[in-house]
């Protein structure tokens, strides 16, 4: 049995470093968050740093950064990956091994004149791209980012990962380069539940840890706030899963899809049969 999805570990309260610099050591919520995190998809890892990068640079196992990021990013990403995807337009965003993860965006961008940057265009853009982008987990505050894709049909959520192209000075950086696992929908809600539950709670006896003095007298903080972004957070998860994602207008995505698609190929997107995706 694997355990949660969404895996961490807080650093010690005492070796948290401050932020601001020696001049005016501070700490706050975020901040306390300082430790390492990944997700187990089956049998790999995502944010697990290959054997080889470990190695020559000396990083941890695991991504080192604020366990909060990961979790304000889940719950950015949730009610969309929740959200189920037309069966005709699933091939846009479901990972080929045989190609780039962003095989289809490169394409359609590929389609439009430099130098036409209209309204009507950057608007076909938007409608043929935006779902796809809302289904991405954000990664870019890393160096490099990992590539991570969750979606969903009417059974499942489907986790996939491409970080084949993640190199740092020509290190393969991530442990798992290419993959998918799938996981039923209403199991993908409780972990991420489980997740947001399990954060708040140890951050619970942080903030209690650190109004009792845990930390070095010389790092500013402020109690009174940190008791409240604790409450705060703890009530972030009503917004996160309790409401549902705008729908998607699914029909002005395989509209804008057909366009790009027929820019591609050369051809006028009317010689094309309305209402079928290519």
């Amino acid at each position: 049995m694997q355990g949660p999805t969404f895996q961490f570990k807080l650093r010690p309260v005492e070796q948290v470093q401050p932020w601001g610099g020696p001049t005016d050591p501070n700490l706050h919520w975020f901040g306390l968050t300082d430790g390492e995190y990944w997700i187990q998809v089956g049998d790999r890892r995502l944010f697990e740093y290959s054997d080889a990068a470990q190695t020559r640079f000396g990083v941890s196992r695991f991504c080192d950064y604020q366990v909060v990021r990961l979790l304000e990013d889940v719950l950015d990403l949730a009610p969309y990956a929740l959200e189920p995807i037309p069966e005709e337009l699933r091939r846009y965003i479901a990972l080929d091994e045989s190609s780039g993860w962003d095989h289809f965006w490169s394409k359609w961008c590929a389609t439009i004149d430099e130098r036409d940057s209209s309204e009507e265009v950057l608007g076909l853009l938007d409608d043929a791209g935006s779902w796809l982008g809302r289904r991405t987990l954000d990664s870019g505050y890393l160096t490099p980012s990992t590539n991570v894709v969750m979606w969903s049909d009417s059974n499942s959520v489907h986790i996939q990962w491409d970080n084949r192209g993640k190199l740092l000075d020509g290190c393969q950086t991530w442990s798992a380069q290419f993959g998918a696992w799938n996981i039923p929908r209403a199991a993908f809600r409780a972990e991420v539940l489980g997740f947001h539950e399990r954060l708040v709670e140890q951050m619970a006896q942080r903030v209690l840890q650190v109004a009792q003095g845990a930390l070095a007298e010389n790092i500013r903080i402020d109690i009174e706030e940190l008791r409240r972004e604790q409450l705060v957070r703890e009530r972030s998860i009503d917004r996160a899963l309790e409401l549902p994602a705008p729908p998607t207008d699914w029909s002005a995505v395989a509209a804008a899809i057909r366009e790009l698609e027929a820019r591609s190929a050369g051809v006028s997107s009317h010689a094309l049969v309305r209402g079928a995706v290519p």
